[in-house]
């Protein structure tokens, strides 16, 4: 991808950085409609071979949209590798503000989304299983925004769900076997997940309490 991108930029070309999860994302010097369809060609191509289509930018667009995307400009900057180029993510700096705003609205997406899956679960236990599952990544993403609100950087799982139950006062033990949902195999997701089915009313809670201390949270 790389190398397409540098032939169809040339000299406008600046760097390709991949992300977490799959993502990339490319910066030029301008954009023009003919590069979209040169790179419209090639996406078949890095679609086959597993690559995403990366998102495109200019250094400046990038810069002012970290108010914008704050979290997801966040995981981005935390979790890059330097393709090609000149690294544009290197002093990228997403404002403390911006991150808590972020923080709390995913805090508040993740619980409505637990809550309306709960209703549309309708107590079967294999719908519920698979909202738990589901709600995997979307916790560990809160809580790492959450630790970094707070100046830290927990190293795994286990000392993730340590800080959350520090901080904000969620079970550790529920936490470290949701977030272990996130990795595995398939088979072992849902071994887990059918597991934590009759603790869902408790991680409702925890995600409440989740909720309220990112609304309260000020920075030290």
């Amino acid at each position: 991808m790389a190398a397409d991108l540098r032939r169809v930029f040339g000299d406008r070309f600046i760097a390709l950085v991949a992300g977490g999860e799959g993502a990339a994302a490319a910066f030029a010097r301008g954009i023009r409609s003919d590069d979209l369809d040169a790179m419209g060609a090639l996406a078949d191509t890095w679609h086959g071979d597993g690559v995403a289509t990366p998102l495109l930018m200019t250094i400046d667009e990038f810069a002012r949209s970290l108010d914008t995307f704050p979290a997801e400009f966040q995981a981005l900057i935390d979790h890059h590798v330097l393709i090609d180029g000149d690294n544009p993510l290197a002093s990228a700096r997403v404002g403390v503000d911006d991150l808590r705003r972020a923080c709390e609205a995913q805090a508040r997406g993740h619980l409505i989304h637990l809550r309306q899956g709960w209703i549309d679960g309708s107590g079967h236990d294999h719908g519920l299983a698979h909202l738990i599952e589901q709600s995997a990544m979307p916790l560990r993403r809160v809580l790492t925004n959450l630790a970094r609100l707070s100046g830290q950087t927990p190293d795994g799982d286990t000392t993730l769900a340590a800080f959350a139950e520090r901080q904000a006062g969620l079970p550790a033990s529920l936490v470290t076997a949701i977030l272990a949902l996130d990795n595995g195999s398939p088979a072992s997701r849902h071994t887990g997940s059918r597991a934590l089915v009759p603790r869902l009313g408790e991680y409702l809670a925890a995600s409440e309490r989740l909720w309220a201390y990112i609304d309260a949270w000020r920075a030290k």
